[in-house]
């Protein structure tokens, strides 16, 4: 078993982040995510630094594994999930499929799904848009993912249809993929002005294990994921293993357009 937590705190406010991670602790939690862009209240590339100091603080002085993203410059902005585990770095994942508001800000596409084994576990990060792409999702079980990381910031007004029912994406992408994901949004006003809402969750092949109970306040989401069935359901779950590779060629050669 694996104890996670999505920690839906108020955007921009290092304060609620700490609370909230202290309350994930306290409540047992061994994983914890935070939302996308949970530390800009403004977009500067000090946030950086502060975003980076607070979660290798909060990850080495609890023992804990933390993921939080931040926008790096590298030959170009990305938008960076960073996974830290009791204090120290395990690795990076850039988002793959920014939306067009990042883009016009210059943020870059990544380029290609990491998965890291972090104390038994192998774990990949789907940053915020990316859970769209059923495509990006199932890379991430074919490199065998067991617990997907997603980070969001929920708009409160959105042009996706469906409101009500958007979390049975995340039961449908965790059934189709054999993993667990941890979905964390941030409350509050991001730092392009718009309202957000948590709509926080954790999913497995078996449903919705734990979910927000405000999607406007500050709360920890947490549920312990069995890694033991994860496992089991990926050898039962032929979909994984038993595809028509040869179907799939006009996804890397035709750029499809209605």
């Amino acid at each position: 078993m694996m104890k996670l937590a999505a920690i839906q705190c108020r955007i921009g406010d290092f304060g609620s982040a700490e609370r909230l991670a202290m309350a994930a602790v306290e409540g047992g939690a061994e994983l914890l995510l935070f939302p996308e862009y949970f530390s800009y209240s403004r977009l500067a590339p000090e946030v950086l630094d502060e975003t980076l100091s607070f979660l290798k603080r909060i990850s080495s002085e609890h023992g804990v594994v933390v993921s939080g993203n931040a926008v790096v410059d590298e030959n170009g902005y990305r938008n960076r999930s960073f996974l830290f585990d009791s204090g120290e770095l395990i690795g990076v994942q850039d988002k793959i499929h920014p939306t067009r508001v990042e883009r016009e800000l210059g943020i870059q596409c990544g380029t290609k799904l990491q998965v890291f084994e972090v104390r038994g576990a192998m774990i990949s990060t789907l940053v915020c848009a990316d859970i769209l792409y059923p495509e990006i999702c199932r890379v991430a079980a074919l490199k065998g993912a067991e617990i997907v990381l997603n980070p969001v910031v929920s708009f409160r007004k959105s042009e996706l249809p469906g409101e009500e029912y958007r979390y049975c994406l995340y039961f449908t992408r965790s059934f189709d993929n054999a993993y667990a994901i941890v979905k964390a949004g941030g409350v509050g006003t991001t730092f392009t002005g718009s309202e957000a809402v948590g709509r926080s969750l954790i999913a497995s092949f078996d449903g919705i294990l734990a979910r927000f109970r405000d999607e406007n306040a500050e709360e920890v989401v947490i549920a312990d994921v069995d890694l033991k069935r994860i496992r089991e359901y990926k050898t039962i779950n032929y979909s994984l293993v038993d595809r028509n590779v040869r179907a799939y060629e006009e996804l890397l050669n035709k750029n499809f357009k209605s």
